[in-house]
């Protein structure tokens, strides 16, 4: 599921992308009453016992991160439907593997890397594992603790590939003032944290960032979240990314436009297809979409008046065909946005709050959650 990242702080300085919009300053409305659709929601019947907590897709086939009620929890479903899922085999190596619950699984061509997380310890922190492997078998990577534990470590938030490399995003003490965001990169088996202190992932006492989800972007990558601006007697949350043409860097901030001159708004999930990224969020109780590209950002156009539930956060848009879709809560259940070209329509999505998404087959995979907590994973013919 989305992860919210402890607040970290980010320097500036002259990395500030400000070509396009800047933020204040988008006049973007929102379309009160967008052309209406239907969709035919199934529920995708996993083994018995067996929640479903995140999704990937690639080449033909989709991965269903799950938890199950016994050791070791944590599992792993592949097939090209959901017919033909199967469960992958799993190595678990250190203890708290056995009960880890994944905060994310990626795949690129046949491999899938996934990191996942189980409390414990006397303060009940987060005690991560890192996963590689293919559909014939996934094995935990075991790591020191001080890897991605010990003094000064914040919250890991997901993983994904930088080109070919598998690239972990958390969050870790700064060497200045509070939080920096952080990155991990891999040589053979063993992770490294790529330092951020002094670089556009690195902290100010004026400014503080969040950095909550990570998507592929090309050979690089792209980070989503929010910086929070301290100004004497005044606090103001700003929706932010930051790009990369790699997997360690250089990074550039790109401060997005908010809707609106007033309200807390940030970034929630994003992907990207080539140079070109959308990314969603939420704008003072209201959905929002933004465009990314290499020499501009903007928000989208005619986005549906949507309001959300408090609290409420927004799965990564997903592509089917060449539209895009934006999957939200909406009320106790879910709506499903699509823009094609320069119009939205807006269909009734599955039960629940929506946590995970992906586009597979024509289909549209949805991960919701309940007011219990207990999830689901639906489908539905959309191309």
């Amino acid at each position: 599921m989305s992860v919210r990242a402890v607040l970290v702080g980010v320097v500036v300085g002259a990395t500030v992308l400000t070509a396009g919009c800047t933020a204040g300053s988008d006049a973007t409305s929102r379309t009160p009453t967008p052309a209406t659709a239907s969709l035919d929601w199934a529920r995708v019947d996993l083994p018995e016992g067996l929640a479903p907590v995140t999704l990937a897709t690639s080449e033909g086939s989709v991965v269903v991160g799950a938890i199950g009620p016994s050791r070791p929890r944590p599992r792993l479903l592949v097939g090209p439907d959901a017919q033909s899922l199967r469960e992958v085999p799993l190595t678990p190596a250190s203890p708290y593997a056995f009960e880890a619950r994944w905060f994310q699984v990626a795949m690129h061509g046949d491999r899938i890397d996934a990191v996942a997380g189980a409390r414990g310890g006397a303060h009940g922190n987060y005690r991560w594992s890192t996963w590689s492997g293919d559909a014939s078998g996934v094995a935990e990577q075991e790591q020191p603790f001080g890897v991605f534990g010990s003094y000064g470590a914040g919250d890991l938030a997901g993983i994904a590939y930088a080109g070919g490399a598998p690239v972990v995003l958390g969050a870790w003490q700064s060497e200045q003032t509070g939080m920096d965001i952080a990155t991990w990169t891999r040589k053979g088996d063993r992770w490294s944290r790529v330092p951020s202190t002094g670089t556009p992932l690195g902290s100010t006492p004026r400014e503080l960032v969040d950095a909550r989800t990570v998507t592929s972007r090309g050979d690089g990558l792209l980070l989503v979240g929010s910086v929070t601006h301290l100004e004497p007697g005044s606090v103001e949350v700003m929706p932010a990314a930051w790009t990369s043409d790699g997997p360690d860097g250089p990074w550039t901030r790109v401060d997005l436009p908010r809707m609106g001159d007033t309200g807390t708004s940030e970034v929630d999930g994003a992907r990207c297809d080539g140079d070109r990224c959308v990314l969603a969020g939420v704008t003072d109780g209201h959905l929002s979409v933004w465009e990314v590209r290499p020499d501009s950002q903007s928000q989208l156009a005619g986005i549906p008046a949507l309001e959300l539930p408090e609290n409420a956060t927004i799965p990564s848009p997903v592509t089917v065909g060449d539209d895009d879709v934006v999957v939200a809560p909406d009320g106790s259940g879910s709506a499903v946005l699509r823009l094609s070209g320069t119009s939205w329509t807006t269909a009734p999505g599955p039960q629940g709050a929506p946590t995970w998404v992906v586009a597979h087959g024509g289909e549209l995979w949805v991960v919701t959650t309940d007011a219990r907590g207990s999830t689901t994973l639906w489908r539905s013919r959309v191309a």
